[in-house]
């Protein structure tokens, strides 16, 4: 069965990856038969280059994409051309070229694992300071109530 899948090609710690059309029992960077298009993810954001009309072939002639490359081809667009091919709304010779894009990370950037703990800490000192000043206040406010009934009786009979 014919793969439709990402190759890993650059060097250690600096990917660029080739989607690549490969027969399902070569290995992942070994024997390929076309080369269908690149995809770089450390650009910001991630740019990706295919070419629609081959992939468009590989797609009809049964080739199945590995979770990831679908992923890419739906963000380019190819995959909903080719979904809309299938269902006969589309023609496959209407798309041709090479589609260009960028991709769009899905996620926000997390902050760190310390961050997050220092943030935690620091909400945890103001709510306990809020807590204390809350305290005093209510303490304040009970002084004063009994110094007010204090004075008041203090107050009648003085007049």
């Amino acid at each position: 069965m014919v793969k439709l899948r990402l190759a890993r090609m650059g060097n250690r710690k600096r990917p660029f990856y080739r989607v690549v059309a490969a027969e399902e029992a070569n290995r992942r960077d070994g024997r390929f038969i076309e080369i269908l298009g690149t995809y770089d993810p450390l650009r910001q954001p991630a740019v990706v280059e295919i070419q629609s009309e081959a992939v468009l072939k590989w797609l009809s002639q049964g080739a199945q994409p590995t979770d990831t490359v679908r992923r890419i081809l739906s963000q380019s667009g190819v995959w909903a051309h080719w979904q809309a091919s299938k269902a006969g709304g589309a023609e496959l010779s209407e798309m041709t070229g090479r589609v260009s894009g960028t991709l769009q990370s899905g996620r926000s950037d997390r902050p760190s694992k310390k961050t997050v703990a220092k943030i935690a800490e620091e909400t945890a000192k103001q709510a306990e300071e809020a807590a204390a000043a809350a305290t005093a206040a209510e303490e304040a406010s009970k002084a004063a109530a009994e110094a007010a009934t204090e004075e008041a009786p203090a107050d009648e009979t003085a007049s």
